[in-house]
């Protein structure tokens, strides 16, 4: 994230992780900052104009696409199951 990113009033920020997309709404620094941390990445945002509806769905369609091109690494993300405790001994 970027400090421009961060400075403007933003109306939608649209995040990727793992073959998942998150949108906030009128987000804070705050809020993206620690999604940041829990390694959420930013795909884009958009400024609050009376265009921002039409951008926001277009900014969700081009992430589904990157999703299902196989540019977020959807596996990769994903925990191991953990065997139970009465198996281990």
């Amino acid at each position: 994230m970027t400090t421009d990113t961060l400075a403007g009033a933003l109306r939608y920020a649209v995040l990727t992780k793992g073959g998942r997309i998150q949108i906030l709404v009128k987000p804070t620094a705050k809020e993206l900052r620690k999604r940041g941390k829990r390694r959420w990445q930013l795909f884009g945002t958009v400024e609050g104009d009376d265009k921002a509806l039409p951008t926001l769905v277009e900014m969700v369609q081009r992430a589904v696409q990157g999703m299902e091109a196989g540019s977020d690494t959807a596996a990769g993300d994903r925990k191991k199951p953990k065997g139970s405790k009465a198996a281990k001994g």
